[in-house]
């Protein structure tokens, strides 16, 4: 079970910190609630511990697995097609809460924006932008990286595929 202090990943939010473990009285009923905080996008929520399971909350990834981060930028899946099909399947990659999606995200992406001379359409770039705040929000959680330095270090990864 999580406990106050502990680093977490929420889908879709990133990485942030339990703050508090609190008691509400919802309708006659007491409800254990925690109270996440999600540093790089100034988000604070409560999640009912009834729903942490099916919240995809989990705990940040250890130290050790960084190296597989670096393997999914730097060998992410060919570029996907663009479709709506593909934006739903992007969507849904950001909502597994998966750090290791989040990268193979950024990577297929970025090697979509390289190859295009106009850029990614809208929804992709918002899909690209949204995939590199949550890998950097757990890498700054996991690393103690600053914010700059998870962007260069995803920045970099992503470098070394060009060579």
């Amino acid at each position: 079970m999580f406990k106050v202090g502990d680093k977490v990943v929420y889908p879709y939010h990133g990485a942030g910190t339990i703050q508090d473990v609190e008691e509400k009285n919802v309708l006659g009923e007491t409800h254990l609630y925690f109270i996440l905080h999600f540093p790089l996008v100034d988000i604070t929520l409560m999640l009912p511990e009834s729903r942490i399971e099916q919240s995809g909350l989990r705990k940040v990834i250890p130290s050790s697995d960084i190296e597989k981060v670096a393997k999914a930028l730097q060998n992410g899946p060919d570029t996907p097609p663009s479709t709506s099909q593909f934006s739903r399947d992007t969507e849904n990659l950001l909502k597994t809460g998966s750090i290791i999606d989040a990268a193979h995200l950024v990577s297929s992406l970025s090697k979509k924006q390289a190859e295009r001379s106009n850029g990614l359409h809208i929804q992709d770039r918002h899909h690209l932008q949204k995939a590199r705040q949550v890998l950097a929000s757990e890498l700054v959680a996991v690393q103690d990286f600053s914010e700059e330095q998870a962007y260069e270090f995803i920045d970099n990864n992503l470098l070394d595929t060009a060579n």
